[in-house]
């Protein structure tokens, strides 16, 4: 696993080298279509971590994050990519990914994010988040079982900073036609609970993107994530 530089400091060829690597790791996405129309999910990132297969100096994981503001002035930081290349699904690289993540971002002196956010077509990516939301003091956005979380208002708040100007559906978490390319799944990934399957089919078309957030309001539910990220807990500063 990797840290690399942030977006701004990338050079030319790391670029390349990442995209390289993520379109022999994702046949089943359009990953150069998606990197040539959003470039910005790289240049724009606070913190990129990469997955690297050693044995053939390849990039098979990536997670890139950038801190967003919210008019409420509460820490939101915006996930702009989180994948796994196929064959590495069932590994480490996801929370290792993650764990080194939030290792940085701590020992920059930042706080916890009390709100983590991303836009996303893909329930999987859904399912990985809400595995995060068990500690009480952690919400989940959108809830799949239409349950009203009270989070209407913050997921507005914060469609409008990483979406601003689209239309946003607070009630379903949709924001319609936002993807770039629309097209960017071959085929739809299917995760492992039926209930996830169902919500994005029966709620977004291609080009939709669904807003997932975590609020963590508490140092209590920061100290949870960390903890099963396996992340040093004394110098959160939440």
């Amino acid at each position: 696993m990797t840290a690399l530089p942030p977006g701004r400091e990338l050079a030319t060829g790391t670029e390349k080298w990442i995209v390289d690597g993520l379109v022999l790791a994702m046949p089943g996405l359009r990953a150069r279509q998606l990197f040539t129309l959003r470039r910005d999910m790289l240049t724009q990132a606070d913190y990129i971590i990469a997955g690297v297969d050693r044995d053939h100096d390849r990039v098979v994981s990536l997670l890139t994050s950038r801190w967003a503001e919210l008019p409420s002035g509460r820490p939101c930081l915006h996930i702009m990519i989180q994948f796994v290349g196929d064959a590495y699904r069932s590994g480490i690289l996801f929370k290792e990914s993650w764990a080194l993540h939030f290792r940085r971002l701590l020992a920059e002196g930042r706080p916890f994010p009390e709100v983590i956010a991303l836009k996303t077509y893909n329930p999987v990516v859904h399912c990985a988040m809400s595995a995060f939301s068990g500690h009480p003091d952690i919400t989940m956005y959108p809830d799949l079982a239409g349950k009203d979380t009270g989070r209407a208002e913050l997921a507005a708040e914060v469609a409008g900073a990483l979406a601003p100007g689209a239309r946003f559906d607070a009630e379903r978490g949709v924001v319609p036609g936002l993807g770039r390319p629309r097209d960017l799944y071959r085929e739809r990934p299917l995760s492992r609970l039926a209930a996830a399957n169902q919500y994005f089919a029966q709620h977004t078309r291609p080009g939709d993107r669904v807003l997932c957030l975590l609020d963590v309001p508490t140092r209590a539910g920061a100290h949870a994530i960390l903890t099963a990220l396996g992340v040093p807990l004394p110098s959160v500063p939440h």
